[in-house]
């Protein structure tokens, strides 16, 4: 297997109320959505996609939690500590609730906290070591 990931999917209550915070509060571009149930967004060489709990559920055969903030967070890597700050602003804007506001981090960056629609974690941070090109992928060390 290839080291890589193709797609990654949150599972989501309300699809349509995730949908708008990506589309309509930070500006996303929605690749495609085949049903009410999903959601798809290219985001580089990724397919990042919001997909209904009770569909999920349906697909799977079985019941899954509802706890969505355990063990996993996604992240969105900023070029500075004032890009930071503005992608923070814009996710709260768009109705995402403060967890930990921008701060220095112990490890020499600049992190901040987020819960989105359908109660997934996103960090929002400025890592100064680790160089992102004109895409936005990070390039590691």
């Amino acid at each position: 297997m290839e080291q890589r990931l193709s797609l990654i999917t949150l599972m989501v209550p309300n699809v349509t109320e995730a949908r708008r915070f990506f589309e309509e509060g930070l500006g996303w571009t929605i690749h495609s959505a085949p049903s009410d149930n999903i959601v798809f967004f290219q985001i580089g060489g990724l397919a990042f996609a919001v997909y209904a709990h009770s569909a999920l559920e349906k697909d799977l055969g079985r019941q899954l939690p509802t706890d969505t903030t355990g063990g996993m967070t996604i992240g969105w890597n900023g070029r500075s500590e004032s890009e930071v700050d503005a992608a923070f602003d814009k996710a709260v804007a768009a109705g995402a609730k403060v967890v930990c506001p921008p701060e220095k981090a112990f490890w020499g960056g600049y992190t901040s906290y987020v819960e989105i629609p359908g109660g997934h974690l996103l960090e929002i941070a400025y890592n100064p070591f680790w160089e992102l090109n004109e895409r936005g992928d990070n390039l590691l060390p």
